[in-house]
């Protein structure tokens, strides 16, 4: 398979000599007696793969695999500034290599000539780096230091299409993902906190598509250009539950494009409501009785036409974006990037946090050629079973032929272990790309 060849080359080039250059351009390594730059990234990012809480015992038993042999007094030695500059090079190496998997049999997937999800996550760091990371504070015991991860993801073919490392105050509307522009016949789909009016419209004019949610107090007119009273709308047209209509999106833009409104269950809305009290309630205000009374709705504003999606199409696709919620858990819950050695140097805990992030995008390369192209794969499953071969991969990897095997042999095991079930209750969303009339209604 093509993938399995790119992912051996992309692996070799994060752990071979070529990053020796990075090493000494860093300081990371001024004279090479033990380590190099290659055996000190593959000590470091596959100790942590394999174990993330790692201690000094660890990274000494993976530095004798790699054919190094330190104390771990030596090991301790080597988290230093030097060290992040090295492996926070390393890591952008990586994610500039942009591989994708095998593309999505889901028709619903197929539509498009990519669908795009984009979201962050935000990692709290030492306070000593609050100045190259201030976060975004918001309360007295609000960390003064945090890292935000903005990552665009292709759902059809699994790349990491963006990638960018902020400070936790910087905005997700104006990060580099939100600016990209899409290629033509792609789809978007972000939350809340991309909205805007000014992407869409550069998106539509690219002949690219998009998906979002409705942002509050964004001027809606139909399409005549009449201005729309929301709630006294969806009062009067929404008796069944469904409005789709077309409109014209926002005070000066104006945007031509579609609003679907789905009414959501009673015991789900009054759950909205008291999420909106307290939010409101902390920041000392009322909410009003306007956006209260939305919260029984579920609203979507798109530029796909009914000719393209129906609208449970359209659920269904919003639904997809949480896969990238699921890639977060995946890096904090099974690789722990979220979790810093208590007592160890802000210089260890943030060397460790960077070879950690090195770690998740070579497991997602590895899942892209093992998993990928089935679309009931597990990724959480796939990945456990990626941790226990760490030690074997090591092992071949100055053998382009031997790592290539050895990727198609991990191919093998996640396609008989690391799969999800078919479900006849609540259809688990590889089910409902494969057939978006499997949506229940009333849990839309």
């Amino acid at each position: 398979m093509r993938i399995v060849a790119e992912v051996a080359a992309a692996v070799q080039a994060v752990f071979g000599t070529s990053i020796d250059d990075l090493a000494r351009a860093t300081r990371c390594v001024q004279r090479q007696r033990r380590f190099s730059g290659a055996s000190l990234a593959r000590t470091l990012v596959l100790t942590v793969l394999m174990r993330p809480a790692a201690k000094n015992r660890d990274f000494q038993a993976m530095a004798a695999k790699a054919g190094v042999h330190v104390t771990e007094e030596a090991i301790d030695h080597r988290f230093s500034d030097e060290l992040v500059s090295f492996l926070e090079a390393v890591l952008q190496q990586a994610v500039s290599q942009a591989l994708a998997g095998q593309a999505s049999t889901a028709a619903l997937l197929q539509k498009f000539s990519d669908v795009r999800i984009g979201d962050s996550t935000t990692l709290t760091l030492p306070d000593e780096f609050a100045e190259r990371f201030p976060s975004c504070g918001g309360s007295e015991n609000a960390a003064l230091a945090a890292m935000k991860i903005q990552v665009l993801w292709s759902l059809l073919r699994g790349q990491l299409l963006g990638w960018q490392i902020t400070s936790g105050r910087a905005s997700d509307a104006k990060s580099e993902i939100a600016e990209a522009l899409p290629p033509a016949g792609s789809l978007s789909v972000f939350d809340l906190g991309y909205f805007s009016l000014e992407r869409f419209r550069r998106a539509g004019e690219a002949d690219a598509y998009w998906i979002s949610r409705l942002q509050h107090g964004t001027k809606v007119f139909d399409a005549a250009g009449k201005s729309l009273d929301l709630p006294a709308f969806l009062r009067e047209h929404g008796g069944n539950g469904l409005l789709d209509i077309a409109i014209l999106l926002g005070e000066k833009d104006r945007i031509a494009c579609r609003l679907i409104a789905v009414r959501v269950p009673e015991e789900v809305a009054a759950r909205r409501r008291q999420r909106v009290r307290e939010n409101a309630r902390d920041h000392g205000r009322e909410p009003s009785q306007e956006y209260l009374e939305l919260q029984g709705w579920t609203i979507f504003v798109m530029n796909c036409g009914e000719e393209l999606l129906t609208w449970k199409e359209v659920v269904v696709l919003y639904r997809a974006r949480w896969q990238i919620e699921l890639l977060f858990k995946l890096w904090k819950s099974h690789n722990h990037v979220a979790e810093l050695e208590a007592g160890a140097s802000p210089q260890r805990q943030l060397a460790v946090l960077y070879a950690k992030l090195i770690g998740v995008v070579v497991q997602h390369w590895i899942l892209l050629s093992a998993a990928w192209h089935d679309v009931r794969r597990s990724l959480r499953k796939a990945a456990a079973i990626v941790r226990d071969w760490i030690v074997l991969l090591l092992a071949v990897l100055d053998d382009d032929e031997r790592l290539r095997d050895l990727l198609g042999q991990l191919a093998a095991a996640v396609a008989k272990t690391a799969r999800i079930t078919r479900r006849r209750k609540r259809p688990s969303l590889f089910q409902l790309l494969e057939n978006p009339e499997l949506l229940d209604y009333t849990a839309a």
